[in-house]
């Protein structure tokens, strides 16, 4: 007989084979037991892999143990030191074949019990912003959650979207003013439009008791519209009702008057809300088509779509009706929105005093106008931002809080404010204000973004990556911004260098851009000097948002996005006498010294200051 098959008969003989096969059922039994039981604790994915990797390791440990040892009535004695006959071997051996077949349908059991069980996301609750109704963190529905859906378009032509998604969105404003009600934002809401899902899934998706729907059909001079309030927990219609008028301001408005009304009865005979205070729908015109073409204008605010037309929407709503308010400041919103999208190339100085004479002429007519305030507060920020003015930044701040006092939910004025007091250094408020606008608006990309920024200017890297993902994945980004700083400290080269070539069309040496941002030590001016140049050459000189790509690389002569600038991404920069004197002529050191001076900064001397 030869060496090996002598090795081999032994290998057998001392039930090697069969101690292997054992150790590798029992570990894949205990991997799935492991794998279902410890995220139920919120055991780190870490500890999983440490176990299957210690089990690992003790494979070839566990071939050996059987080699050397033996199994005995007496105990486990070393195989040299023990006669065992081959009726005792041919004993453990059986037991190991029973102990293995019992480990094995174990650990198939479990994993078909792992595939039936519905999957629950366990996440971090220090990294999600507040739960909100329709937001994917809201776990619990509450009796008196409700959403409007936007209604149904059952026009001849199919034309008039835009107008029943405003019946809807009014009657939404109205309820959101209720007490007692929480009503799901119209970011979240009006996702499912022309989506085919039931009134359950939709009440499942938005974590909502109620839900309200209808249809609009306006053909020629006459309107019908239907509407109903669903209890989806007992599949119930607790009102519903049909409204045939003609097509008239007054009309519209009195429609949705009483269909807010209607609706807050029901509820608060169904709830028990003792004061839901006052339900009344403001008649802004008298102008059957001042506003429709302000719904449409409207429509593309929302959706930052061709905000030209939008203006020019406005301006011919105006010519119908002149006092009309909220055609006014939504006007005045829209001059740096423009620019900003890239809808315009008026000068800022031009745009600055379109928006100021709008909002007066809105305050005018309506002197409690959220929008024009906060417009007006927006316009000096900005000034305050480029260097164009000098404003007092307190007044700005407070002219914020004003407009929140009329309208708490403005998302434009809380995402302004928030920017404004990032531009300080307040970061704590700053993210606190930009997650009341998510809590409020979910999908409002601006508010999103610019929470993820706060994080990540607070240094807070983990949670900044996973909202920014978390924004991914809803759909929410702009498409416009990025923030390098977020993808470079996380090492994601291929998405930073996708995004510096949107904004760097042409350019030839995206890789060095990123290696400057990974190894922010080196000296990288004549690569900002080489960009600075092929923009001016390639590009006209339009900078856009390249600031945001070249200051914490060395740039720092370029005007600074607020709140980015506090990050460790722009370390450099706050060392830098550009940062020093930006602060000191944007007004930011006169507002410290009068209000207070933020963690990261402090005063030195009489005039002076220092920043970390």
């Amino acid at each position: 007989m030869s060496d090996k098959t002598s090795i081999w008969t032994e290998l057998k003989r001392r039930n090697v084979f069969r101690v292997g096969l054992f150790y590798l059922v029992a570990s894949w039994l205990l991997v799935q037991a492991a794998e279902t039981v410890l995220p139920l604790f919120g055991v780190p994915d870490g500890v999983l892999r440490g176990l299957v990797l210690l089990l690992a390791l003790g494979f070839v440990p566990a071939l050996v143990f059987a080699w050397v040892f033996e199994l005995t009535p007496d105990g486990i004695k070393r195989e040299t030191e023990v006669d065992v006959p081959p009726a005792a071997r041919q004993q453990t051996a059986g037991k190991l074949n029973w102990a293995t077949l019992i480990a094995a349908v174990l650990a198939i059991g479990l994993l078909i019990a792992d595939r039936m069980m519905p999957v629950t996301a366990i996440s971090n609750p220090a990294a999600t912003t507040p739960a909100v109704p329709g937001s994917k963190e809201f776990d619990a529905v509450t009796d008196a959650a409700i959403a409007v859906l936007p209604f149904a378009d059952m026009s001849p032509g199919g034309d008039q979207e835009y107008f029943s998604d405003g019946i809807a969105e009014e009657i939404l404003n109205v309820l959101a003013g209720i007490k007692g009600l929480d009503v799901v934002s119209r970011t979240s809401s009006f996702q499912f439009k022309q989506r085919e899902l039931g009134i359950p899934a939709i009440a499942e998706a938005l974590k909502v008791r109620h839900i309200v729907e209808g249809s609009v059909r306006k053909a020629g001079e006459t309107l019908r519209i239907t509407a109903q309030l669903i209890d989806t927990e007992t599949d119930s219609h607790l009102w519903s009702d049909t409204f045939d008028q003609p097509l008239t301001a007054e009309n519209i408005f009195a429609i949705q008057d009483e269909i807010a009304k209607a609706i807050v009865d029901a509820l608060v005979e169904s709830l028990g809300i003792e004061d839901p205070g006052d339900v009344a729908v403001d008649t802004p015109t008298d102008n059957v088509t001042a506003y429709d073409l302000f719904l449409k204008a409207r429509a593309l605010f929302q959706a930052r779509e061709a905000l030209d037309v939008a203006d020019e929407l406005l301006t011919r709503s105006l010519d119908q009706d002149a006092g009309f308010a909220e055609a006014w400041e939504l006007r005045a919103a829209l001059q740096f929105l423009m620019k900003e999208y890239s809808y315009s190339d008026l000068p800022d100085e031009e745009l600055e005093r379109r928006g100021i004479e709008f909002a007066e002429k809105a305050l005018a007519i309506e002197p409690e106008s959220a929008t024009a305030i906060a417009a007006l507060a927006n316009i000096r920020a900005r000034a305050v931002e480029d260097l164009r003015a000098v404003h007092n930044i307190a007044d700005i701040i407070r002219d914020f809080n004003r407009a929140l006092a009329i309208e708490p939910r403005n998302a434009s004025a809380l995402n302004w404010l928030g920017l404004k007091l990032g531009h300080v250094g307040d970061l704590g408020a700053a993210l606190e204000t930009f997650r009341r606008c998510v809590e409020y608006e979910p999908l409002y990309a601006p508010c999103v973004e610019n929470e993820y920024d706060a994080l990540l200017a607070l240094n807070r890297h983990e949670e900044a990556f996973e909202r920014y993902e978390a924004a991914l994945e809803k759909g929410v980004m702009t498409g416009q911004y990025v923030n390098f700083s977020l993808l470079a400290y996380f090492d994601q080269k291929t998405a930073f260098m996708l995004a510096s070539n949107l904004w760097l069309s042409g350019w030839r040496r995206h890789e060095e851009i990123y290696d400057a941002y990974r190894h922010p030590d080196g000296d990288r001016r004549a690569l900002v000097e080489d960009i600075l140049q092929f923009v001016a050459e390639e590009k006209d000189g339009e900078l856009g948002y390249l600031g945001n790509l070249l200051i914490p690389i060395g740039a720092h002569d370029l005007l600074p996005f607020p709140v980015l600038f506090w990050g460790d991404g722009y370390a450099r920069y706050r060392q830098s006498p550009q940062f020093k004197a930006y602060i000191r002529k944007s007004g930011v050191h006169a507002y410290w010294r009068e209000v207070a001076f933020p963690p990261q900064c402090r005063p030195v001397g009489s005039d002076d200051f220092a920043c970390d």
